[in-house]
């Protein structure tokens, strides 16, 4: 098995593409720590991966919150004495519409989910992996190609591309390895919301068009991508943004 009895915390692990990598990496032999405010889905997403005789803990976090980061840490150490790898995937798509409509609070909480919670949950767990010399940080990020009146969320994805990088670099002599993936436009709840906001929203009828066409992604998809930079077939790769869009990307996560 690709991550047998690594330990891998997945921030939002209640649904969409964290349900899917929390999946994906119990079925690789991960003991998985599942993450997020919605205490019933990562409760579901945790009886799913017992009915497949997996090791998984669910642990209810804000990660915006540093106290809560902090107890999910804790948590983690408590049952089985180690974190291997970080998904730092949970995320919120805020506000759609222009920017002069958007309040700096508004603006502030966008970038907290979204990028600050990346900082919180990583700076918590890299004295771990620093003292095990060994760890994987995955962070989820989106397309750099702007996309209006999502200004806040795309801001705050292209920062933790950037943040990733900078990571990366830091912790290439602790054997830390830290890369960043867009996974592509998946058939996920987010996705949804930004389908209902419509095309003069958003600027796109792209969306509508590929959901009628029934090309959306599964979030089951671009989780073998997850998988592939959280093993140790990957180990010499760190501060990339890979593309689940990138056929060369596809080529490579195929690959046994």
């Amino acid at each position: 098995m690709k991550l047998q009895d690594k330990v891998a915390i997945v921030t939002g692990g209640g649904r969409g593409l964290g349900r899917s990598i929390a999946l994906a990496f119990g079925k690789e032999g991960a003991r998985v720590v599942l993450a997020a405010r919605t205490k019933k889905e990562i409760k579901h997403v945790a009886e799913e991966l017992r009915a497949l005789k997996r090791d998984v803990i669910a642990v209810k976090t804000d990660v915006t919150v540093e106290e809560d980061v902090a107890n999910l840490v804790e948590k983690t150490l408590q049952k089985y004495g180690a974190i291997d790898i970080l998904i730092n995937n949970a995320g919120e798509r805020g506000h759609i519409g222009p920017v002069c409509e958007l309040s700096v609070e508004r603006w502030d909480y966008i970038l907290r989910v979204n990028l600050t919670s990346a900082f919180i949950c990583s700076k918590a767990v890299l004295p771990v992996m620093m003292e095990n010399r060994y760890g994987k940080i995955i962070n989820i990020a989106t397309t750099t190609t702007p996309r209006p009146n999502l200004t806040p969320y795309m801001v705050a994805k292209a920062g933790l591309v950037h943040f990733t990088k900078q990571l990366a670099r830091e912790m290439k002599d602790f054997n830390i390895q830290v890369n960043a993936i867009h996974p592509g436009v998946m058939d996920t709840r987010m996705q949804k919301e930004i389908r209902k906001a419509g095309a003069d929203a958003i600027g796109t009828d792209m969306f509508e068009r590929m959901k009628e066409e029934g090309i959306l992604k599964s979030p089951d998809e671009p989780a073998q991508l997850v998988l592939f930079l959280a093993s140790r077939v990957a180990d010499g790769i760190t501060g990339r943004f890979l593309s689940f869009d990138d056929t060369e990307v596809k080529f490579l996560v195929s690959q046994p």
